[in-house]
């Protein structure tokens, strides 16, 4: 391995372990932020579910700004400079927090509106950015095992982060100041961790963003085997996680009487399984292929979530263990949605093609909040269903995810053979899964 390639991967492992707060409380979606606003400021769930869609319909957005950058950034200098601008805005939020009255939901509504838009924003060109750039020093034949390692040191870090929250919040309950210290934590880690991306160098890095325009970009898609399947399952699978999942936390915090330190508990829950997830489910993406993994993890995650449906006070204890088990399952659906994306796009226009995925996948997540909450609001709130609004929304959210894994019957990934079939691949996998928790067993600490 190149001395270069080599201080690139540790730069991207610290850079992951850095920017870590930052991705555990940055989404509206999250307990943190879903506890500032549903619990602390009080928003109405409409309103709610309309913050919760800013950065999906962002993402969108930038379909469309893309071939404006073509010719004029890199990969590199896109990733970077909109990273900046979206910690500015990020700092300005905290800044105005303690200055927002909780009396004047109008006035928390707009501030969070456009603070989070213009992050929203920023942040779906950075991601776009990052995608392209991590392909140029991320070794195509280390990216499974190196992506696995990466994100399991990034869930030890979230193990930490997640305890220092529930510290802060049973320190300070009550108050809006364990809201800005956390948040702010978050953005200080994040601004070094944005030192750290800067001393990344690919070998061989792109000059500019390449775009062949919206129209060829669409045409390389429409021509990419397996390609637009796979971005109509992320669009069906984006939809019904943005349909629940922003929720989630609200259905904990008003339904079953937790609270911010509870749900980082059931993040650190998920975490310790998710450490152990990243390097097993990297390990045996690499050997069997990245399609197998996913629509094992999603099918076993998905069954398990079936349990949200029929929560309630009485055995709200259930989510320990759901929490447990479901970050070591999700682990393999996002590590190998991730791979599969990188594999399957066409190469010719791989950024904007992308930014095309990015785009569809994203409107579907944005639209979704919105009408979840407009349905909460109506059949919760004004017609008062109770709990029972909730469960429905659940189990028809794993119902539908479920159905999409289908498509996956029609789609091959580049470089692996076309012979077998996805039940034949699913039976490989379970004799490489056993094989390989075989070899870590065997290089646990003490064992012969």
């Amino acid at each position: 391995m190149r001395t270069t390639t080599r201080q690139n991967l540790r730069a991207g492992i610290a850079e992951g372990l850095l920017t870590t707060p930052y991705s555990v409380v940055v989404m509206p979606g999250a307990f943190v932020l879903s506890a500032l606003l549903t619990q602390w400021f009080g928003l109405e769930k409409s309103a709610y579910g309309f913050l919760v869609s800013l950065p999906f319909l962002a993402n969108a957005a930038q379909t469309l700004a893309l071939p404006l950058l073509a010719g004029r950034a890199a990969p590199k200098r896109l990733t970077l400079s909109m990273a900046w601008v979206n910690l500015a805005f990020w700092a300005a939020l905290i800044a105005a927090l303690p200055l927002l009255s909780r009396d004047n939901e109008s006035q928390v509504v707009f501030v969070f509106t456009v603070l989070l838009a213009l992050m929203s924003i920023s942040g779906a060109f950075s991601s776009v950015g990052w995608i392209a750039w991590i392909r140029e020093w991320i070794p195509g034949r280390l990216r499974g095992g190196y992506l696995g390692v990466r994100n399991s040191s990034i869930a030890a870090g979230t193990l930490v982060f997640l305890g220092m929250v529930m510290l802060v919040f049973k320190s300070l309950p009550n108050s809006i100041w364990p809201f800005v210290w956390v948040l702010g934590f978050a953005a200080a880690s994040r601004f070094f961790g944005l030192l750290t991306l800067q001393k990344i160098h690919a070998p061989r890095s792109s000059a500019v963003i390449e775009s062949p325009g919206l129209t060829a970009a669409l045409r390389d898609c429409l021509r990419a085997p397996g390609f637009p399947l796979f971005i109509l399952f992320s669009a069906w699978t984006n939809f019904w996680m943005g349909f629940s999942g922003p929720f989630g936390p609200v259905f904990c915090f008003e339904e079953l009487g937790f609270g911010p330190d509870d749900l980082a508990l059931f993040t650190a829950l998920a975490t310790v399984s998710a450490v152990a997830g990243w390097t097993f489910w990297g390990r045996v993406a690499d050997r069997a292929g990245n399609i197998p993994v996913l629509v094992f993890g999603m099918f076993v995650w998905e069954i398990s979530n079936v349990l949200w449906a029929f929560l309630h006070p009485g055995n709200s204890w259930l989510l320990y263990l759901l929490f447990l088990w479901s970050g070591f399952f999700s682990v393999a659906f996002f590590l190998s949605t991730f791979n599969l994306l990188l594999n399957i796009v066409p190469k010719k226009s791989s950024t904007a093609a992308i930014s095309i995925h990015l785009g569809i996948t994203s409107a579907a997540m944005g639209i979704a909040p919105i009408l979840a909450g407009g349905l909460l609001e109506e059949f919760l709130v004004q017609r008062g269903h109770g709990i029972a609004v909730y469960h429905f929304g659940f189990f028809i959210k794993s119902a539908a995810t479920l159905l999409g894994l289908l498509l996956f019957l029609s789609i091959r990934e580049p470089g692996r053979t076309r012979r077998d079939s996805l039940p034949a691949a699913l039976r490989s996998l379970l004799r490489i899964m056993a094989s390989q928790a075989r070899e870590l067993l065997k290089k646990r600490p003490g064992s012969s």
